[in-house]
């Protein structure tokens, strides 16, 4: 089991202080992951909201990371490739990948956001299929030089982008997926890797998507034992289980309200799913809270039943306190990381 630390900044100015403390805080929580054992930092792009707004394009802010860390993967989770003409997306993440020395991860979605997209000017209707023929672009522009593509959206002859990506053929490809089978055979057929979110659903539903995946992957040809399944989970750990249900609890509470603005269009994709409370998502393992032990038994099982390769994790998320955060994630590192990472599926 590998694990990864989560950026989807939530920002909260009376408890979060400045946006420049902010960015310090959570520079400081990535930077900090490395020494504390963590293998990936991953950064998730949001547009025009405090809800995930404060990272619009992650490669400055991995790019950020990279030069403060020497071993740590940096990933995107996810960047939104409708958004951006192809070529200068291949461009940015390339660039990204040389001077990380080849530790991108390139995680990519259409993203649940219509007021993104109407914003600026792309229709909502058509960014799956833009997604795939961006992502397809990219692929091309970093694999052949010149290149050439004549498909719905975007046409290119002869076109060379500079630079190509230190890692061969690719940097790898993750695609995300939330609840739409057709989505999760999309991403297996492709040969990409696996990123979910955990608590949109019961672990035994999360599950049969996988083998979706899983199945449409071997359909296609590709060696399954090769691709890896992660799913994201916000958390809080800590000594006293009534400490952590309570931290978490009120910042999951603030987390989904601010989820749940208008402007995100997010009822019909995200909490809206699944009205269940905080409490009952500790309970059902959908959320990593609670004790060490218990911490590690909730990552025990939901590695098992839903067939994880990896996890990531939030844990400085709606408004919680920064120095409560920092001591959470610092005893999950110190205590549950090592359990988990020592046994056997």
């Amino acid at each position: 089991m590998k694990f990864g630390i989560f950026s989807l900044p939530t920002y909260f100015p009376e408890s979060d202080g400045s946006v420049n403390d902010f960015f310090r805080r959570v520079l400081d929580f990535l930077d900090e992951s490395e020494r504390l054992g963590f293998d990936v930092a991953w950064a998730n792009e949001h547009h025009f909201h405090p809800y995930g707004g404060m990272i619009p394009f992650p490669p400055v802010l991995l790019a950020t990371v990279a030069a403060r860390t020497q071993r740590m993967r940096i990933g995107t989770s996810v960047a939104l490739p409708p958004l951006y003409h192809p070529l200068q997306l291949a461009e940015a993440y390339a660039m990204l990948d040389q001077v990380s020395g080849g530790r991108l991860e390139f995680g990519v979605g259409r993203g649940f956001v219509r007021h993104d997209y109407e914003t600026v000017g792309v229709p909502w209707d058509e960014a799956q299929e833009r997604m795939v023929e961006t992502i397809e672009v990219v692929l091309k522009a970093w694999q052949e030089q010149p290149f050439s593509h004549h498909g719905k959206y975007f046409h290119f002859d002869d076109v060379s982008v500079w630079p190509t990506p230190l890692q061969r053929p690719h940097p790898p490809v993750w695609g995300a997926c939330t609840a739409n089978p057709a989505s999760f055979e999309w991403c297996g057929r492709s040969g990409f890797n696996l990123l979910t979110v955990i608590h949109l659903k019961p672990l035994e539903d999360l599950a049969a998507l996988v083998r979706l995946y899983k199945d449409a992957a071997a359909d296609a040809g590709h060696d399954v034992s090769k691709l890896r399944v992660s799913t994201h989970f916000q958390a809080y750990c800590s000594e006293d289980r009534e400490e952590a249900v309570r931290e978490a609890s009120r910042a999951m509470i603030r987390y989904r309200d601010l989820n749940t603005d208008a402007r995100l269009q997010t009822a019909a994709t995200l909490y809206g799913r699944d009205h269940a409370s905080p409490e009952a998502l500790i309970e059902e393992g959908r959320a990593c809270v609670g004790r060490p032990d218990e911490c590690a038994a909730i990552l025990a099982r939901a590695r098992d039943v839903v067939g994880l390769d990896e996890v990531d994790f939030t844990f400085y998320y709606g408004g919680m306190d920064y120095q409560k955060a920092k001591r959470s994630y610092e005893l999950f590192a110190r205590e549950v990381m090592p359990v988990v990472r020592g046994q056997t599926a």
